[in-house]
C-alpha cells in the first residue's frame, strides 16, 4: 500500500513540477536558518558547562550603586548594555579576597586570577600573549581539559606553565610539549617549564592561552597588602550550590564593616543617595553563566538577546514557509477533485485517501530536510563569517541535527498531509465525477496569510534598509580627528622619542607622535562626583606632536587662555569640552578645577558612537610612561611609510615588525557586532522575502482559482487584458496597504530600540516606509505577472461550460 502510494506521490510532482519546487524550495530554506539558529545558540549556551561542579563554581562581583530605586541588579534575557545605575566590577584587591576566604563559612575554596600579557620570546621574535596568572590549586577547582601532563603538579612550582594547544601549535608547532622551555620577557627574562597542555576544544570565558602562577605577577609581589589597587579576580567553590546569596551578603558586610559607617554615609552624601541605598553589593555569578551576561566585564561576553532575535527570525521565516506549503497543498488538492471521486468509487476509504496525502507530504517534506541539512554544511562558512563562530560540526553532531530535522519533518508531515484529506473527504462522487461543485478557499484565510506575509517582509525590509542608513551614518560622521593615513604601533614603552627621531628622516612620514590611554593600548581612569554624580575620568598621557599628528583642536573658552602643546606644565591638563561644560554645571567643583585646567580641548570621538563622549584629562608625560606610537603617512605613499616604519623598529627593536595597524580599521572594528547583525539581518530579510514571494506565487494562485469564474464572466462581458489585470492584483495592492499600517508601528519600535544603543544616531524618517512598500509592490507585481497572463490566456468557455 505505501509503495503504491509513494509511486502516485512522485508521479504527482513531476506533473505539478513548478509548486513542488516552490514548496521544497521555501521549506529546505526554512529548515536551513533554522539549523543556523539552533546551531548558534546550542553554542552560546556551552559556554563553561564542561565544568564538573559549574553549578558551585561562581565569580565574585561588587555592585556598585550610582541611584536610588536600582529594582534588579541582574541582566535579564533582553538585556544588551549595562544596567543604568549600578556598575559591576569582578577585579578587586589581595587582601579582601584573604579576608574572604578565611571568613565565609559557605566557600569551600577560593582561587585568584590576574589577567595580563606576556612578551614571549622565541628564536628571536616576540609576541605578546594573553596570560593568565593563577592560584596552584586553579585546577583543582577548573574542569579544563588536560591532554598533556598532570593537573595535579602542573603548577606545583614557580616555574612551571601550563599552556593551551592552540598555543603550543603557535609557538611550537606541536601539541605535546611538556618539559619545554618558554622564555618570557621581563627584568630579567623568566623561563618556564611548560608542565600541562589543556585543550582548546572547551568554550570558557577564561582565556588559557597562558597559565603561571599568580606570585610570578609583578602586582602580586608589590600589592599583597595595598587594599586600593583592584587588578585580581576570583572564583570560589561553595560548599551548596543554593548559597550564592547568602554568601554574597556576607562578603558584603566584610566589606562594609571595612570601610565604617562614617564612609559609607559619606559615599551616600557625595552621590545623594538615600539613607537605605546598599551604595556597594556583592554578587555571585555561576561560572556557566558569565558569558550571557553583559553587565559583568569579564572576558567575552554577548546576550541571550541575540540567540532570541536569531530564533524568532528563523521562526518566523520557517513560519511563512509552513503557511505557503499548508496552503498551497490544499489549493493543488482541490484540483484533484475528479481523482478522489474516482478512487472513492473503486472503493478507497477515508483513511487510504488519507495515508495517499501523508505519503505525498512525507516525501517531500523529508528532500526538503534533507536538502536544508545540505545548504547548512554548504553554507556554513558563510555562516561562521556572519555570525562571528568557527562551527566544525562531527559526525555526531550532524547526526544530531539531521535527526532533528526529520522529526520537525514528521510532525509538517502531520498537518500537510491531514488538512487536505479532510477538506477533499468532503467532496461528493457524483459532482467530482461530473466536474461540478468548486472548492473554494475561505477568502479570509487567503488574505490573513497574504497580510502575515507582507507584514513581515516589510518589517525585515525596513529594519535592514535603517541599519544601513546607520552605518553610514557612521561611516560619514566627522568624528573630530583626522584619521586618514595614520598608523600605531603598540608596546613601545620608552621609546617613542628614538621612534619619532628616526621616522623625521624618512619625506613619506608626516609626524609622529606617543601616547597612552587614547584609542588604543592601557588606559587610566579617575573618578569624581560633580553634582552629586560619579564621574568617571580618563587619562590620557601624551608629547607635544600628538595633537598635530591626529589634528585634534584646542577651542577658546572664557578664563582659558590658549596654549602651546609644548608648553603644558606638568602640574595643570587640558580638559575636553564635554568635562569641562560638565564642571561649569558644579559652581564650587569648577572654581576649585579652574587652576588646574590649560586649555579646552574640542570633542572628538575615539571611541564607539554607541558610548557618549566621556570626561577626558590630557598630560604631558615622560618617554617612559608612553606606549603607543602613532605615524602619520603622506598621501600616495603609503608602501614607503610602511616600509620606513619597518625598517626603524628593526633598527631599534632588532626585531622584525609582526603587524601594523591602520587606525581606521581599528575604529571599524568596534562596530564589527553591529555591524554583524547587520548583514545576518539583511541575508534573513532576503531569505524571507523570497519565501514570501514564492508562497505569494502560490497564494494568488488560490486567489485565482477562486475568481475564475468571476474573471471568466467579465471576458466574455468585454473586459480587456488591462481589466483583468487589475481586478486580479487589487486585492493584492489593498493588503499590501494594510500590511503597511500593521508594519508601520512594529518597525518603528524595533528600529528605535536598536538605535537606542547608539548615542549618536540617524533619525527614523518616513521615506524609509515609503521605499519599502515600493519595493515590495514592485515585487508583488513580478511576483503575480505569471497568474495574470495565465487568466488572460484561459479561454471562459472551459471555465463556464459546466455553470
Amino acid at each position: 500500500m505505501f509503495r503504491n502510494h509513494l509511486k502516485t506521490a512522485i508521479r504527482l510532482f513531476a506533473r505539478n513540477k513548478v509548486y513542488s519546487i516552490i514548496n521544497l524550495v521555501g521549506l529546505s530554506l526554512a529548515l536551513m536558518m533554522c539549523f543556523f539558529a539552533y546551531l548558534y545558540i546550542q553554542d552560546e549556551y556551552s559556554y563553561d558547562q564542561f565544568h564538573s561542579n559549574s553549578e558551585r563554581l561562581y565569580l565574585i562581583n561588587r555592585v556598585d550603586y550610582s541611584q536610588d530605586n536600582i529594582d534588579n541588579t541582574r541582566a535579564g534575557m533582553l538585556t544588551t548594555k549595562n544596567i543604568e545605575g549600578i556598575s559591576k566590577s569582578p577585579v578587586l584587591n589581595l587582601p579582601f579576597f584573604d579576608e574572604v576566604e578565611s571568613s565565609i563559612p559557605e566557600i569551600e575554596k577560593l582561587v585568584r586570577i590576574e589577567t595580563n600579557y606576556s612578551s614571549v620570546l622565541k628564536e628571536g621574535k616576540s609576541s605578546f600573549e594573553y596570560t593568565q596568572f593563577v592560584d596552584e590549586d586553579f585546577f583543582d577547582v577548573m574542569g579544563f581539559e588536560f591532554l598533556y601532563g598532570d593537573r595535579k603538579t602542573a603548577l606545583s612550582e614557580l616555574g612551571y606553565a601550563v599552556v593551551s594547544e592552540d598555543f603550543a601549535m603557535k609557538q611550537f608547532g606541536e601539541v605535546n610539549v611538556v618539559g619545554q622551555e618558554l622564555l618570557v620577557a621581563g627584568e630579567p627574562n623568566k623561563t618556564y617549564i611548560i608542565k600541562g597542555v589543556i585543550s582548546s576544544a572547551h568554550k570558557s570565558v577564561i582565556n588559557t592561552n597562558l597559565l603561571v602562577r599568580i606570585e610570578n605577577s609583578y602586582y602580586f609581589k608589590n600589592n599583597q597588602d595595598n587594599r586600593s589597587y583592584n587588578a585580581v579576580s576570583a572564583f570560589v567553590l561553595l560548599n551548596e550550590a543554593n548559597q550564592p546569596d547568602e554568601a554574597g551578603k556576607k562578603i558584603r558586610q566584610l566589606d562594609v564593616d571595612y570601610r565604617g559607617p562614617e564612609r559609607m554615609n559619606a559615599q551616600r552624601d557625595m552621590l545623594k543617595l538615600n539613607e537605605d541605598n546598599p551604595v556597594v553589593d556583592y554578587e555571585l555569578k555561576e561560572i556557566s553563566g558569565i558569558y550571557l551576561d553583559p553587565t559583568i566585564p569579564y572576558g567575552r561576553s554577548s546576550s541571550p538577546a541575540y540567540s532570541l532575535i536569531l530564533a524568532g527570525i528563523a521562526f518566523i521565516i520557517l513560519i511563512i514557509a509552513c503557511i505557503n506549503y499548508l496552503s498551497i497543498c490544499i489549493a493543488s488538492s482541490a484540483g484533484r477533485r475528479s481523482e478522489i471521486a474516482i478512487r472513492k468509487v473503486v472503493g478507497a476509504r477515508g483513511l487510504h485517501l488519507k495515508g495517499q496525502f501523508y505519503a505525498e507530504s512525507l516525501v517531500l517534506t523529508l528532500l526538503a530536510v534533507l536538502m536544508g541539512f545540505t545548504l547548512t554544511q554548504g553554507l556554513m562558512p558563510l555562516f561562521n563569517e556572519l555570525a562571528g563562530k568557527e562551527f566544525e560540526l562531527s559526525v555526531m553532531a550532524n547526526a544530531q541535527l539531521l535527526l532533528y530535522g526529520l522529526a520537525f519533518g514528521l510532525l509538517l508531515t502531520l498537518l500537510a498531509g491531514g488538512l487536505p484529506a479532510q477538506i477533499l473527504s468532503r467532496f461528493k462522487v457524483i459532482s467530482g465525477l461530473k466536474g461540478k461543485g468548486t472548492h473554494r478557499i475561505k477568502p479570509g484565510l487567503i488574505r490573513g496569510m497574504v497580510v502575515f506575509q507582507f507584514t513581515i517582509c516589510l518589517v525585515f525590509i525596513t529594519t535592514g534598509l535603517m541599519m544601513r542608513k546607520q552605518f553610514n551614518y557612521i561611516s560619514n560622521k566627522d568624528l573630530g580627528f583626522d584619521k586618514e593615513q595614520v598608523v600605531y604601533i603598540n608596546g613601545v614603552w620608552g621609546k617613542t622619542h628614538l621612534f619619532k627621531e628616526e621616522l623625521a628622516k624618512y619625506p613619506s612620514i608626516v609626524n609622529s607622535a606617543g601616547s597612552t590611554g587614547v584609542f588604543v593600548g592601557s588606559s587610566s581612569f579617575g573618578s569624581t562626583v560633580i553634582n552629586g554624580v560619579q564621574h568617571s575620568v580618563r587619562s590620557v598621557r601624551m608629547d607635544e606632536d600628538l595633537f598635530s599628528t591626529l589634528g585634534l583642536e584646542l577651542i577658546d573658552v572664557d578664563g582659558i587662555p590658549g596654549i602651546d602643546i609644548a608648553d603644558l606644565p606638568e602640574d595643570k591638563a587640558l580638559y575636553n569640552e564635554t568635562y569641562y561644560n560638565t564642571l561649569k554645571e558644579d559652581t564650587a567643583m569648577f572654581r576649585q578645577t579652574l587652576p588646574q585646567i590649560a586649555g579646552v580641548v574640542k570633542d572628538f570621538h575615539f571611541e564607539s558612537l554607541q558610548r557618549e563622549i566621556r570626561d577626558i584629562t590630557f598630560r604631558k608625560s615622560t618617554t617612559g610612561g608612553l606606549s603607543t606610537l602613532f605615524v602619520k603617512i603622506a598621501p600616495n605613499q603609503t608602501e614607503d611609510g610602511l616600509a620606513a616604519i619597518r625598517e626603524t623598529y628593526l633598527k631599534l627593536t632588532e626585531e622584525p615588525l609582526e603587524e601594523i595597524s591602520f587606525l581606521d580599521n581599528y575604529l571599524n572594528s568596534r562596530y564589527k557586532d553591529s555591524q554583524r547583525w547587520q548583514k545576518m539581518v539583511n541575508v534573513a530579510a532576503a531569505i524571507g522575502v523570497l519565501i514570501a514571494c514564492i508562497g505569494l506565487f502560490g497564494l494568488t494562485g488560490i486567489g485565482m482559482v477562486n475568481q475564475l469564474k468571476e474573471l471568466s464572466i467579465r471576458k466574455v462581458l468585454g473586459a480587456g487584458h488591462k481589466e483583468i489585470t487589475y481586478t486580479l492584483n487589487r486585492q493584492s495592492f489593498l493588503l499590501i496597504a494594510v500590511s503597511s499600517v500593521i508594519s508601520i508601528p512594529i518597525s518603528y519600535y524595533l528600529m528605535e530600540s536598536w538605535l537606542g544603543s547608539f548615542a549618536y544616531h540617524v533619525s527614523i524618517t518616513a521615506d524609509l516606509f515609503a521605499f519599502a512598500v515600493v519595493l515590495l509592490v514592485v515585487i508583488t507585481l513580478i511576483t503575480v505577472t505569471y497568474h495574470s497572463v495565465k487568466v488572460i490566456l484561459t479561454n471562459p468557455a472551459n471555465i463556464l461550460r459546466n455553470e
